[in-house]
């Protein structure tokens, strides 16, 4: 089975109860994060998580990294993924973006380029133009912008940027927490997610 990277987010205070719950459901290669946890193995174990976690904002699967130091860097890393493996060419994206650089300082700009990227490949392959919607899109991508992995001890003390992306596809599309069964009832007066924390805490 293909060994794959996902990562599923929390806010603060929630990880590490997350990463127990993650380690209870079978995954491997757990590693806490400031936002979440990183997390392996195949895409049915993704796809359980999404299902049965009480804790988890979204699950991501990481498609692919690379150079994003300015724009024309984002878009080429980008199109470096065949996106016929992920939307049709009719179907619908959205994007998330987050993190900046010196030259992406607007996560608007990035989710921009990133868009550009996506349809204009899939409109010279396909000859056809995804729609952007942020309403139930087919295929929701988020990109992180991060620092790149260190290239040695030399470079500890230098100053680096936020400049490899980290493109991933969320694997529900929605926010874990808004379970179908609220989409006709009032709001929750907590999410899901945190109330399910306060009961572990709690010890219920």
């Amino acid at each position: 089975m293909t060994d794959l990277t996902f990562f599923a987010t929390a806010p603060q205070g929630l990880i590490e109860l997350l990463a127990d719950e993650l380690r209870d459901l079978g995954t491997d290669g757990v590693r806490l994060q400031p936002a979440g946890v990183y997390f392996r193995g195949p895409l049915a174990l993704g796809y359980r998580v999404c299902l049965w976690s009480r804790l988890a904002g979204r699950v991501l699967l990481e498609v692919a990294s690379g150079p994003a130091h300015d724009a024309s860097a984002l878009y080429t890393t980008v199109q470096r993924i065949d996106w016929r493996e992920h939307v049709g060419p009719r179907g619908t994206i959205a994007v998330d973006f987050t993190g900046a650089n010196a030259s992406i300082v607007h996560t608007r700009f990035g989710a921009q380029r990133v868009k550009d990227a996506i349809v204009d490949q899939l409109a010279a392959r396909t000859g056809a133009r995804p729609a952007v919607t942020i309403t139930r899109p087919d295929v929701r991508v988020h990109v992180h912008l991060r620092r790149p992995p260190s290239r040695g001890p030399r470079d500890m003390f230098e100053e680096a940027g936020h400049d490899e992306a980290v493109i991933a596809i969320d694997l529900a599309g929605e926010g874990l927490h808004r379970r179908g069964y609220r989409e006709d009832g009032a709001e929750a007066p907590l999410k899901e997610n945190l109330a399910a924390a306060l009961l572990l805490r709690a010890g219920w």
